[in-house]
């Protein structure tokens, strides 16, 4: 488990890199990529389906990018972008267009619903975190 949650870091600071970000806020975007494989990980220990364990993992990074963004005074896109590296369900959209290719229908239609929902799972997670930022953080500044 450590050894993964090194890897999706690493993956991040890898395309945080790539992407041309502050040598600042490197470190902070790595640390979006292990909190996100983090939460993916114990979502699946926990035996929560694996569309759960994407949503939690893409919560957990809004809130971390969320929060980093208001203590660093940058974008919260900055911590969030690289972070979704790890969890980008590449290998799904392989396996659709394989089935495809291989006029393997069955493959397909599994592949590319299973592959939707992971989708719909990490844009939902980033819509909850970044709503539940904005109230946070809206009622702290009127109190």
């Amino acid at each position: 488990m450590i050894i993964q949650i090194t890897a999706a870091i690493v993956a991040t600071l890898g395309f945080g890199i790539l992407f041309g970000l502050n040598r600042k806020k490197l470190f902070y975007a790595g640390m979006s990529g292990g909190i996100g494989w983090f939460f993916y990980l114990i979502s699946l220990k926990v035996n929560l389906s694996e569309a759960i364990a994407f949503l939690a993992a893409s919560l957990s990074m809004t809130i971390y990018s969320e929060i980093m963004a208001r203590k660093l005074k940058s974008p919260a896109i900055t911590f969030l972008i690289g972070g979704f590296i790890p969890l980008v369900p590449g290998s799904g959209v392989y396996y659709t267009m394989y089935g495809l290719i291989k006029n393997d229908m069955q493959m397909t239609v599994q592949k590319g619903i299973q592959t939707f929902i992971i989708a719909g799972a990490i844009a939902v997670g980033i819509l909850l975190g970044s709503t539940i930022c904005q109230i946070y953080f809206s009622k702290k500044k009127k109190a």
